[in-house]
């Protein structure tokens, strides 16, 4: 399986590669344990294998890990300091950075609703592109100020899907042509033998569903339990896995208090032999391995119905998982069309009725599996990045700057064999 979020480095003469442009991505980042950190992490990849450089100006925080910092990150950005944002723009202009990424999302900024993330766009001597994990329906005056403020500085606004490209015009005032979409990205895996994955794990002859991601009130995760013992009861040897390590801010809130909950109605349930909790941040091989387990992925979310991205969707797949999920907006867009099933908000008869038919039903699930997967290949980091590179390239043209070679140079050039050893792994 392919580990993405592994540094790589071309394997050719560097003498053979034309010369690169330099993005600077700006955001949470490895060391920290966020979902955010991840994705800058797997955007630098892409786009560094589609022909661009990248540096990381990382923003301070406590989801941190023991890990030794990338080499990429080049800033440290004092997040409760709003004077640090510009320094931090303007050490990147002076670094050679021809465009500015901003991985946004609210929480990860210092200032009201992360205000001062506006400093980078207002002062940046450099082309602004700003990729939205978060577009809000009913934004409270803040956060709609701030999305207003970025737009009158940035050149684009990525977002991951239709309905966040509707949100912006409509509820924000951002103008169309400000606003471009690229799929969340991820991992490019073969599909392997699921029987050898799942010995890997003790999982032989399991019926396997599972939940990863930061574990938190908000994920529902009591639903998928409640749901569990009428399924059991149809098929004695499913197991439900859930992945993941409480969320930090929730851990410093409150402790295990939340994880303690799941495992004391694990044990009313009668569920022991059924449930099991892998409590630690999972790397993407890990998680990659642990979805091509999975029978089912499950996102039992309640707490905020207008979510308009979700990388633990997009993984699963992309990985051509069959997924069930509550109807938030990024699960209704992209579970469309057969890719997969939806079931209303807390409504563990339905989620049972769900995951009953669908691991008794061989053909309806191998059918949803293709379809799924076969969508998937247009969310694999290689294409996101492809896609990455040539709005970056529009952007520099539409700034009188030459953008330098097509992608398919550098490809050429020597990444092609990055692309053939990811795939090699996988």
């Amino acid at each position: 399986m392919a580990t993405v979020a592994q540094r790589v480095e071309p394997t050719e003469d560097p003498g053979q590669i034309p010369e690169r442009k330099l993005v600077a991505y700006i955001g949470t980042y490895p060391p920290q344990e966020c979902g955010i950190a991840t994705f800058t992490l797997d955007v630098v990849n892409a786009t560094d294998i589609s022909g661009w450089g990248s540096v990381v100006a990382a923003i301070s925080g406590d989801c941190t890990s023991d890990e030794e910092q990338d080499s990429k990150q080049v800033y440290t950005i004092e997040r409760d300091n709003s004077d640090d944002y510009a320094r931090a723009a303007k050490f990147l202009s002076d670094l050679g950075a021809d465009l500015l990424c901003i991985e946004h999302e609210y929480g990860i900024f210092g200032g009201d609703h992360g205000e001062y993330v506006t400093r980078i766009a207002e002062t940046s001597r450099v082309p602004v592109i700003v990729t939205l994990h978060t577009v809000l329906p009913n934004p409270s005056g803040p956060q709609k100020r701030i999305i207003q403020d970025l737009a009158k500085y940035v050149s684009r606004f990525v977002v991951m899907a239709e309905k966040a490209k509707q949100l912006l015009p409509d509820v924000y005032g951002v103008p169309v042509e400000k606003i471009c979409t690229i799929p969340h990205g991820a991992p490019d895996v073969f599909l392997e033998s699921e029987s050898a994955v799942k010995e890997s794990f003790g999982l032989s002859g399991k019926k396997v569903l599972s939940t990863f991601g930061l574990i938190a009130p908000s994920k529902g995760i009591e639903d998928a339990i409640a749901a569990l013992p009428a399924v059991v009861e149809k098929e004695p040897n499913t197991i439900y896995l859930v992945l993941g390590a409480t969320h930090p801010t929730v851990k410093r809130r409150e402790g295990e208090a939340y994880r303690r909950s799941l495992e004391a109605q694990v044990n009313e349930l009668g569920l022991q032999d059924h449930v099991r909790f892998v409590n630690k941040f999972l790397t993407v091989q890990e998680l990659i391995d642990y979805l091509l387990a999975t029978d089912i992925y499950i996102t039992p979310y309640y707490t905020n119905p207008h979510q308009i991205t979700s990388g633990t969707l997009a993984y699963a797949m992309a990985t051509g998982r069959v997924i069930v999920s509550t109807p938030y907006l990024y699960a209704e867009e992209l579970l469309s069309n057969g890719r997969g099933f939806l079931y209303p908000f807390r409504d563990t008869a339905a989620l049972s009725a769900t995951l009953s038919r669908l691991l008794t039903d061989k053909e309806l699930f191998d059918k949803t599996k293709r379809v799924a997967y076969g969508f998937g290949r247009n969310m694999t980091w290689p294409c996101v990045g492809l896609q990455y590179v040539h709005l970056y390239r529009d952007v520099l043209k539409e700034h009188g700057v030459d953008p330098g070679p097509e992608p398919e140079a550098y490809v050429t050039a020597g990444y092609r064999s990055i692309v053939r050893q990811m795939m090699s792994e996988s």
